[in-house]
């Protein structure tokens, strides 16, 4: 397992790691047009960033699996989550704390 930051999508509780260097140079162009709820093409920004960043940990993940468990509501902390390259967020996060997410 990759170190993440837990997160409850979907009334499951994943480990969700950041992006690998990889899908972050395919993605740079949306990643950096990211607003969120601004448009559909955030959305999609969103399913297949949290997709790539899951897979990391849950090979079996599928996209269609992704885009139902994350809703308008977790669009910002889920961007968040994957991009915690450097585990600021990571790190703030205290044992016992609320998992981020519904």
């Amino acid at each position: 397992m990759i170190n993440g930051i837990k997160m409850k999508l979907g009334g499951a509780v994943y480990i969700v790691p950041p992006l690998s260097l990889g899908a972050i140079e395919l993605m740079q162009d949306r990643i950096s047009k990211f607003q969120v709820g601004a448009s559909l093409e955030s959305v999609g920004t969103v399913i297949d960033a949290l997709h790539s960043a899951l897979a990391r940990n849950y090979p079996e993940m599928t996209r269609a699996k992704v885009a139902e468990m994350v809703d308008l509501g977790d669009m910002q902390e889920v961007m968040e989550a994957i991009m915690d390259v450097g585990g600021l967020k990571r790190k703030a996060l205290e044992p016992g704390e609320a998992l981020p997410g519904k």
